[in-house]
C-alpha cells in the first residue's frame, strides 16, 4: 500500500512537525511523550517503532545512536514538499529495518524555476517558529537551501508540579544539481540539524514520570553525493551514491553531564535499470543494485563499580539486490525483488518480495503483495548499559518477519470517489524484548523470543470530492498486535490501539484565496507498559481512547502573502499517548508566510 502526502496538502494542514502530518496515513500511530518536541515514535500496522525505515531525499537517517529510530521529534514539517509511503515489509528492496514501512521525505528544490519562501509563526507556549528558503534554477545548474527554526516554552508533562519542558530546534539543508551532459548528472546535498529538548525524569516510588531538570542536545549531520548517468536513446540508466551521517547525543541531569552516544554511518551506493522489449521499452525492466553500510557506535557515561558504559563497536552490512518488473499485457502487471545482505556480526540475511495488481474495469483494481523483512539488533540491544537498570546481549539475533496483504480499489462518481480497501498480515520471528530480567546480574537484558508475535489488520479509505470547493478524506484502521505467553496465552503489543480513524475536510472559498482545513482524528484504547515500584516488573495498563480535532485556514493577502491561524486540539482533550505523559491541551497559531518570485500566487 502507497500513500503520497503532497506539498498542497502539508499547506492545508499547517502541521508543525513531520510526525503530525503522519498521523492522518492509515495505519500510522503515533506516541508522543509530552508536548510539541517531545520524544515522539511511530508504529506502523502494529510493529515496533525502529521497524519502520525513514530516507530523506533517498538517503537513510535512522539513528544507529538512538536505538535505530529516526527522531520525528527533531523534523519539522517546514521546506518539505512531498512525502511517500510505502506499507508492508520492503527489506527486498531498502534492506535492514523495513519491516512494516519505508517513509521517504522529500524536500523543496527547484526543477525550472527560481523563488524564495519566508514564513513567521507565534502561538501557544511561548512558541515561535522562523524559516526562510530559496531555489534558483539557471540552465544547467539547480540550487536550493533553507533554514528553520523552532522554540517553545512547552508544557509540563508529568502529574506533579509545575516545571515546563522547552524545546529548541535548527535545521538547515543546501543542495546542488549540475547537469554535466544530456546524459549525466551530478548532485550533492547536505543538511545539518541541532536541538535541545528538555525531558522529565523517572520516579522510582510512583513508577511514574516527575518533574526533573534533565536535558538532552541533539546533532544531526547529513551529506550526500550523486551520479546519475542516462544515456541518450538508451534502455538502461543508473546512479552512485555516497551517503555520510553523523549523530551527536548529550545528556544532562541537574546541570551537570550523565552520558552520551554517537554513531557515524558511511554507505555507497549503485544501481543499474535497463528496459527491455522490442516495441514498448518500459513494458519490462530490470534492476539491479549493490550497497556497503559501515556503521560505529559510542557510547560515553560514568563508569561505576557495577560497569563500565564507555565503548565502541561497529559492524558492516555489504548489499545486493534484484528487481525485475513486468507489465504483460495492458491493465495487468507485477514485480518480484530479491536481496542478500551479508552482515559482519550475523548469519546473512536473504528477503523476497512478490506483487501484483490487475485492473478488473475502469472502476476496480485489484491487487497483493507478499515478502520478507529482516533487523538487525541494535548497538544498545546488543552493548548498551545503563547502571542500576540495563545489560545489553551480545548474542542476540536478527528479527525476521513474513507479511502479506490482499487489497482492491474503486473509482465511483465518474473518478470523483475512490475507496480502497486491504487486509494486512505479519508474523514476526526472533522478536527482541528489550525488558527481560536477568536474575544472574539483576538487571534488565534483551532476549529473542522462542515464539512468533503477529499483527493483522484492515485498512479502508475514501477519498471523495463533494464539490468545486471542497474535499472529504476518510481513513479507518483496525490492529491486532500481539505477542505469545507462556500456556499459549497472548497479549496485546503496546502503544497498539486496536481502532484508528481520521476524517478531514477541505475547502476552497473566496475565488480560491481562503483554504479551510478541519481534521477530526479518533484513537483508540491502547496499553502501556507500568514499571511497578515494588516488584520492578513490567505490568499493561490501559490508557482511554480520545478524539482530537484541528482546524487551519489560511487567506491570501495579496499575490505571495499569506495568512495563517491554526487550531490544534480544537476540543481542548485531555489524553496520553504514553503513560504518564500529558499531552498538550488546546493550542493556537498564528503566521505569515510570503513567496518571491515565479510560484507567488
Amino acid at each position: 500500500s502507497m500513500t503520497v502526502i503532497t506539498a498542497e496538502d502539508i499547506r492545508n494542514r499547517q502541521a508543525m512537525f513531520l510526525s503530525d502530518l503522519l498521523r492522518t496515513v492509515p495505519g500510522f500511530a503515533v506516541s508522543q511523550s509530552g508536548g510539541p518536541g517531545a520524544q515522539t515514535q511511530v508504529r506502523v500496522r502494529g510493529s515496533e517503532a525502529n521497524h519502520v525505515l525513514v530516507l530523506v531525499d533517498g538517503m537513510r537517517v535512522n539513528d544507529p545512536a538512538s536505538a535505530d529510530e529516526f527522531q520525528f521529534q527533531y523534523m519539522l514539517s517546514e521546506q518539505i514538499e512531498r512525502i511517500e509511503i510505502l506499507r508492508g515489509p520492503q527489506s527486498a528492496t531498502w534492506g535492514t529495518d523495513a519491516l512494516s514501512a519505508v517513509i521517504n521525505i522529500i524536500h523543496r528544490k527547484s526543477a525550472d524555476r527560481s523563488r524564495a519562501t519566508a514564513t513567521a509563526e507565534l502561538g501557544s507556549w511561548n512558541s515561535r517558529k522562523l524559516s526562510a528558503s530559496g531555489e534558483h534554477a539557471d540552465g544547467r545548474y539547480r540550487a536550493w537551501a533553507g533554514l528553520s527554526g523552532f522554540e517553545t516554552d512547552g508544557i509540563n508533562a508529568s502529574s506533579t508540579g509545575t516545571e515546563r519542558d522547552g524545546n529548541r530546534n535548527t535545521a538547515v539543508n543546501a543542495g546542488l544539481d549540475v547537469d554535466y551532459s544530456d546524459s549525466i548528472q551530478l548532485g550533492f546535498s547536505a543538511r545539518r540539524l541541532e536541538a535541545e529538548s528538555e525531558f522529565d525524569d523517572f520516579d522510582f516510588t510512583t513508577g511514574l514520570p516527575a518533574d526533573a531538570d534533565r536535558l538532552s542536545e541533539a546533532s544531526r549531520t547529513y551529506l550526500q553525493g550523486t551520479l546519475r548517468f542516462a544515456p541518450r536513446q538508451s534502455r538502461w540508466s543508473g546512479h552512485v551514491a555516497v551517503k555520510s551521517m553523523h549523530s551527536d547525543n548529550q545528556n544532562y541531569a541537574d546541570g551537570r553531564w550523565s552520558g552520551s552516544t554517537a554513531s557515524d554511518s558511511l554507505e555507497f551506493a549503485a544501481q543499474a535499470t535497463a528496459w527491455l522489449g522490442d516495441t514498448d521499452q518500459r513494458q519490462h525492466r530490470v534492476t539491479l543494485a549493490a550497497e556497503r553500510q559501515e556503521i560505529e557506535f559510542q557510547q560515553r557515561g560514568i563508569a561505576a563499580v557495577f560497569g563500565d558504559p564507555n565503548q565502541d563497536q561497529e559492524y558492516d552490512i555489504n548489499g545486493v539486490a534484484v528487481e525485475y518488473f513486468s507489465r504483460p499485457f495492458e491493465g495487468f502487471n507485477w514485480n518480484a525483488s530479491a536481496r542478500l545482505d551479508d552482515f559482519s556480526d550475523f548469519d546473512s540475511a536473504q528477503t523476497w518480495q512478490l506483487a501484483a495488481s490487475y485492473r478488473v474495469n475502469d472502476r476496480l483494481r485489484l491487487r497483493g503483495s507478499g515478502g520478507t523483512g529482516t533487523k538487525a539488533p541494535t548497538f544498545t540491544e546488543r552493548f548498551g548499559f545503563f547502571e542500576g537498570s540495563f545489560r545489553g546481549n551480545p548474542g542476540l539475533e536478527p528479527e525476521q518477519s513474513t507479511g502479506w496483504e490482499l487489497g482492491l480499489e474503486s473509482e465511483m462518481r465518474d473518478g470523483a470517489a475512490r475507496l480502497g480497501v486491504a487486509w494486512f498480515e505479519q508474523d514476526l520471528e526472533n522478536e527482541i524484548d528489550g525488558f527481560v530480567f536477568d536474575p544472574g546480574s539483576g538487571l534488565f537484558t534483551a532476549v529473542n523470543k522462542s515464539l512468533d508475535s503477529r499483527r493483522r489488520g484492515l485498512e479502508i479509505t475514501l477519498d471523495m470530492s463533494l464539490s468545486e470547493a471542497l474535499d472529504l478524506a476518510v481513513n479507518y484502521t483496525y490492529t491486532d498486535a500481539t505477542q505469545p505467553l507462556a500456556g499459549g496465552l497472548e497479549q496485546v503489543e503496546i502503544r497498539r490501539p486496536e481502532h484508528l480513524a481520521n476524517l478531514k475536510l477541505d475547502y476552497r472559498f473566496g475565488d480560491g484565496r481562503g483554504r479551510l482545513n478541519f481534521a477530526l482524528r479518533f484513537n483508540g484504547h491502547q496499553f502501556d507498559s507500568f514499571f511497578s515500584p515494588v516488584t520492578f516488573m513490567a505490568e499493561q495498563v490501559e490508557l482511554g481512547d480520545y478524539w482530537l480535532a484541528d482546524l487551519a485556514t489560511a487567506w491570501q493577502l495579496r499575490p505571495g502573502a499569506e495568512l495563517n491561524v491554526r487550531v490544534e486540539n480544537l476540543l481542548d482533550e485531555r489524553y496520553q499517548e504514553v503513560l504518564g505523559f500529558a499531552r498538550a491541551g488546546r493550542a493556537v497559531y498564528a503566521g505569515l508566510r510570503m513567496t518571491f518570485g515565479a510560484s507567488s500566487r
